[in-house]
């Protein structure tokens, strides 16, 4: 049928007519048939309209010229219809039609207009969005979103940010996706905040597909050279996925399932070194993997995530039956800091004595108070090394509530246990205990005496000088050693005259080299004090024994 006759169809009053010749010209699809449809693109039938716009949007580059010379002078309302014929034709040309309308009262004529912008394209339609992305209905914010997504423009990811704190669902997914398209470390951060802290799980899982949308391209590939063999490799693998930062997350969670067990500790290893909380759910699953580095790399990754839950994930480690992933759980506890102390209180009451003697070397090198009352039971426990290191960790805590309990440990029958009693006594610096250390100078151990005499030095009671010096005249050296240490520890000027002759060179000094030389260092420290105790300036202190020449 020829055009002309169409288009006299297209004037007829009856809509069943004018349909037809709609679909007629559809068929026809050339210039001259997109020049009738666009004569009733304001018919007064919805339907029909519609189609004349899906008509014209079929027909393509055709359409163009007589759409936009039809629309350049619209002052209608505009039907939804029309901006989504605009955007199907992807012509720069609509953008002043579309940006005449973007204040149209019909929401459903302003999404429509956002998604035409995006399906155009262009970066000029980028403030007409970003306008209607602050749009009073949700409808229209998302469109607007959605279209910034499609550009994929740099320069949009702070206002997009911006609209993270929505109210609607719906538009924190649609600036997820948005965001996600255009990738970018700010971007993955944020839609990473997404996963962890949204408290809508249709967000959580929309930004989880968005987080992998930004990251596996790139992830994978990174996560295996790092498993390699090869060093330059891998630093430069973990170059890249430090820069990816948060996007490199949720593949890196997935490759820690990997069926290679060195993928798989390599992954670990990169989401400590990144540090996210949101890491730490897998990382937990992890601690029980069958092979035993992944189980290492997966202590030193928890180890480096400041969270409570890494503290609650890694504690536990301490039970592993290999002694080396316990090892690395013991100091990624340590690490961790004042996180783990809750979690390793509990752990001291684990059966197994490798666990409590980890877990109380752990409470000691941490100093947190509140773990003595604990600590304090475990003198009487009945493994001697869950009694020595309670000792230790007592005496590096400091707390004065452990002198009694200590002075008790004195007694205990393993001599290996007295003697980190009494030097935990030293550095709690209690006079209490100079009485029962002073006892333990006659201790048919070693350690003990030589333990109790730097302890001494280091209470400070003048009442142990004499024993001392008593004490540079003994046959061991080494408790020659202990008594310059106690001496030095108590500032003990006296004793000057005899530690010069022990400092005499061989044969002159017939004592053994370490002797001579904690001699030395024992002048160094005392002959300053002295001199400041003749003229009231204050000496600077060297090292400890043996730095002298």
């Amino acid at each position: 049928m020829p055009v002309r006759d169409l288009v006299e169809q297209l004037r007829d009053e009856d809509p069943e007519v004018r349909s037809e010749a709609v679909d007629y010209l559809r068929l026809i699809a050339t210039s001259e048939a997109a020049g009738a449809l666009v004569l009733v693109l304001n018919d007064l039938e919805p339907e029909i309209r519609s189609k004349a716009a899906a008509a014209l949007g079929s027909i393509g580059a055709d359409a163009v010229e007589p759409v936009i010379n039809y629309l350049r002078t619209w002052n209608n309302p505009l039907d939804p219809s029309i901006p989504d014929l605009l955007g199907k034709l992807r012509t720069p040309r609509a953008l002043p039609i579309l940006h005449t309308h973007i204040g149209d009262r019909d929401p459903e004529a302003r999404a429509a207009i956002a998604r035409a912008l995006g399906g155009i394209g262009d970066r000029e339609g980028i403030p007409d969005l970003l306008e209607l992305l602050r749009d009073l209905s949700v409808k229209v914010r998302v469109a607007a979103a959605r279209a910034l997504g499609v550009i994929a423009d740099r320069d949009t990811v702070d206002p997009l940010l911006d609209e993270l704190g929505d109210d609607d669902p719906a538009m924190r997914i649609a600036v997820a996706e948005a965001l996600s398209r255009i990738g970018g470390r700010r971007a993955a951060d944020a839609i990473a905040r997404l996963v962890a802290e949204d408290q809508s799980p249709d967000v959580r899982h929309a930004a989880e597909v968005c987080l992998r949308r930004i990251g596996t391209a790139t992830i994978d590939p990174l996560v295996r050279l790092l498993a390699g063999g090869d060093l330059n490799d891998r630093i430069r693998a973990m170059a890249s996925l430090l820069e990816e930062g948060r996007a490199a997350v949720l593949p890196l969670k997935e490759m820690t399932r990997h069926e290679k067990p060195e993928v798989r500790a390599a992954a670990a290893e990169m989401l400590g070194i990144i540090g996210e909380p949101g890491s730490v759910d897998c990382l937990a699953e992890a601690s029980h993997d069958g092979d035993t580095n992944v189980r290492i790399a997966t202590a030193t990754a928890l180890g480096r995530i400041r969270h409570l839950s890494a503290a609650e994930a890694v504690v536990p480690m301490l039970e592993d039956h290999d002694p080396k992933v316990a090892a690395a759980a013991a100091n990624a506890s340590g690490a961790l800091g004042e996180l783990s102390i809750e979690p390793l209180i509990r752990l001291l009451g684990s059966e197994r004595d490798e666990t409590r003697i980890r877990t109380t070397d752990v409470l000691g090198r941490l100093r947190h108070k509140g773990a003595c009352e604990r600590l304090i039971d475990n003198l009487t426990d009945p493994t001697p090394w869950v009694r020595i290191v309670s000792c230790q960790a007592l005496g590096e805590i400091g707390e004065n509530m452990a002198v009694d309990p200590l002075i008790k440990a004195l007694k205990d029958r393993d001599a290996i246990v007295r003697a980190m009693a009494v030097e935990a006594l030293g550095k709690l610096g209690d006079h209490r205990a100079t009485m029962p250390i002073l006892e333990r100078l006659e201790d048919r151990s070693d350690l003990v005496c030589n333990n109790a005499l730097v302890a001494l030095g280091r209470i400070g009671n003048p009442v142990a000088l004499p024993f001392l010096n008593a004490a540079l005249e003994d046959q061991d050296p080494d408790r020659r050693v202990a008594a310059i240490e106690g001496l030095v520890a108590v500032r003990g000027t006296d004793s000057i005259p005899q530690l010069q002759r022990m400092a005499r060179p061989w044969p002159v000094s017939r004592h053994p080299r370490r002797v001579r030389d904690a001699a030395r260092w024992g002048l160094q420290v005392l002959e300053p004090i002295r001199r400041e105790q003749e003229t009231g300036r204050p000496p600077a202190v060297p090292g400890g024994v043996g730095n002298a020449d």
